[in-house]
């Protein structure tokens, strides 16, 4: 009866061992994959803050057109791909989560107060039953991947919509003019005072 009864604990003191703490150890020559508390701050500390965030999409839209396709719906799979371009003349960060984005349409710029939200430091464009006069009222979420110039997102307009995706051509900065190197260092020639004398 004894024998049994010290069976039957060690038995449960193994299983229990196996499922805790012998569990929980890593394998030998393995690192700790835990994430710590310490380490977790540190990496929300090296992340840029949302201001950054708001003036780096700017500053990468300013003057950007995307260029990509779209889809529709009810195509068929077999149809080719329809180009896409959206010139924008300026973005400047509002309030909140508000950026004004000036989109150029047929040369006309066009003002539109729209929402940014993000996802970590990923901007994404939202629309939700937005009416553009003149245009019809749309729909969409429009993520952009400024690492790599990318964007990607859905769009409606009305009863149709699709899917939309391309790349960002940002804005060329003005090259520096070259200077004349020979015309700074040179020295400038006396001035002949008698030629430009008055013979009165």
């Amino acid at each position: 009866m004894k024998t049994s009864v010290f069976l039957l604990l060690a038995g449960w003191l193994l299983l229990e061992c196996s499922t805790t703490g012998f569990a929980q150890q890593p394998a030998p020559g393995t690192a700790d994959q835990t994430l710590q508390p310490e380490k977790v701050d540190a990496a929300n500390d090296a992340a840029p803050n949302r201001e950054e965030l708001r003036k780096a999409l700017a500053e990468a839209l300013t003057g950007a057109t995307l260029v990509g396709n779209f889809t529709i719906d009810d195509d068929t799979s077999d149809k080719p791909l329809k180009p896409d371009r959206y010139t924008l003349a300026q973005v400047t960060p509002v309030k909140d989560d508000y950026f004004q984005f000036v989109y150029v349409h047929q040369g006309i710029p066009i003002p539109l107060t729209l929402k940014v939200l993000w996802a970590g430091d990923t901007p994404v464009l939202t629309l939700e039953e937005f009416t553009i006069a003149g245009m019809g009222t749309f729909s969409a979420r429009l993520m952009f991947r400024l690492k790599t110039d990318r964007y990607a997102g859905t769009w409606q307009h009305g009863k149709t919509g699709g899917l939309m995706f391309g790349r960002i051509e940002r804005a060329k900065k003005p090259e520096p003019k070259p200077t004349d190197a020979k015309s700074e260092n040179a020295v400038p020639a006396p001035k002949d005072d008698s030629a430009g004398s008055d013979q009165k």
